[in-house]
């Protein structure tokens, strides 16, 4: 492990933002959803039954990252049943394997985004345009919600529910945000080429390292080009974090990032530091180039572009993984393991 770069002291304490900003944008996310009102109308506290309306992705890589905002949005919103209608319909015809395919990776993310949002008992329920219309759908009596990333008539929608109507919730403004190709790099999108980076940047707890830590490190050593500045965060930042008891200590964690990119990724000479504040020097360095995040947290990365504009800077390249099992692939979720355990005698 490595220190002694004349650039660690200007650089080092902005990987603090992309590990501490993806509370800024859990929150931005939550903020924009509860904004979201139905046309003419305030949201409903609590939605019982709702549907989504989603399109088949057909492996459009940007289209798969929006229905996983729609996803996660709708999820939030619903309290005891939802709907979620696939329109299958495509020009030149989709095969049923290539529509069963998708079947089953979008209930294995309305499972995971409703074990995020602590909703086990969401009844989730999956129709495509090949088994039912989405007249068919939205005709059901008990239907309180209907949510989509594009714009619907509401008159439409409600045309002889009487005086039971449907609220309509557009997601497009919360998706755009979310996705948007000319502000992230997507590394997992098959039509861009990747290039390499002067000096890639990645921030995070690292605690009990798993696989979506393992997943980001290995996205960033396939970028860099001279090196990787990796902060790990101060013990005193992490307080507040649930069984916070469990928390590996500060060397544990450096230790464990620098064994694994040693033994995968022997080629990268890795630095890596403790960070300890918010922000700091790193938006005042101009010596990195990128900084990779997931998709949790990319709007901290785009916060920290804003300041350094502000300041004359240049801006980051963002590279953005798809975050997927954010319900189990957590440091959070092995601490709750860890718990369960009965304590050795």
């Amino acid at each position: 492990m490595t220190t002694g770069h004349s650039w660690v002291n200007s650089t080092g304490v902005y990987t603090a933002a992309a590990a501490v900003l993806c509370v800024y944008s859990a929150l931005q996310i939550r903020k924009a959803s509860r904004k979201h009102t139905t046309h003419g109308s305030r949201p409903a506290p609590g939605l019982r039954v709702g549907v989504l309306y989603l399109r088949n992705p057909h492996d459009d890589f940007l289209h798969i990252l929006r229905n996983d905002v729609l996803v996660e949005t709708a999820v939030a919103k619903v309290d005891s049943m939802l709907y979620v209608f696939v329109d299958d319909t495509k020009d030149d015809g989709s095969s049923s394997s290539d529509r069963l395919r998708y079947l089953g990776e979008l209930y294995n993310i309305l499972w995971n985004a409703a074990c995020v949002a602590n909703k086990h008992d969401l009844d989730i329920r999956v129709v495509s345009s090949v088994d039912q219309s989405w007249k068919d759908i939205i005709a059901r009596p008990d239907l309180t919600a209907a949510f989509a990333y594009e714009d619907m008539d509401v008159a439409v929608l409600n045309d002889g529910r009487g005086s039971s109507p449907i609220a309509f919730f557009p997601f497009n403004d919360i998706v755009d945000r979310s996705v948007d190709a000319t502000t992230f790099i997507y590394l997992e999108d098959p039509t861009r080429r990747l290039g390499k980076e002067s000096l890639v940047v990645i921030g995070g707890t690292f605690d009990h390292l798993h696989n979506g830590h393992k997943k980001l490190l290995s996205f960033g050593a396939a970028l860099a080009d001279n090196g990787m500045l990796i902060g790990v965060t101060a013990p005193h930042m992490l307080q507040k974090k649930s069984l916070g008891h469990l928390i590996e200590s500060i060397q544990e964690r450096k230790s464990r990032v620098e064994a694994f990119l040693r033994d995968v990724h022997p080629h990268v000479a890795p630095t890596i530091i403790t960070i300890d504040d918010p922000f700091g020097p790193a938006i005042t360095s101009a010596d990195i180039s990128a900084i990779v995040v997931s998709t949790e947290t990319q709007l901290g990365a785009v916060k920290i572009n804003a300041i350094r504009a502000d300041r004359g800077l240049h801006p980051l390249n963002i590279y953005v993984c798809r975050r997927t099992d954010a319900s189990t692939l957590s440091s959070s979720y092995i601490r709750e393991q860890l718990a369960k355990r009965p304590s050795p005698r």
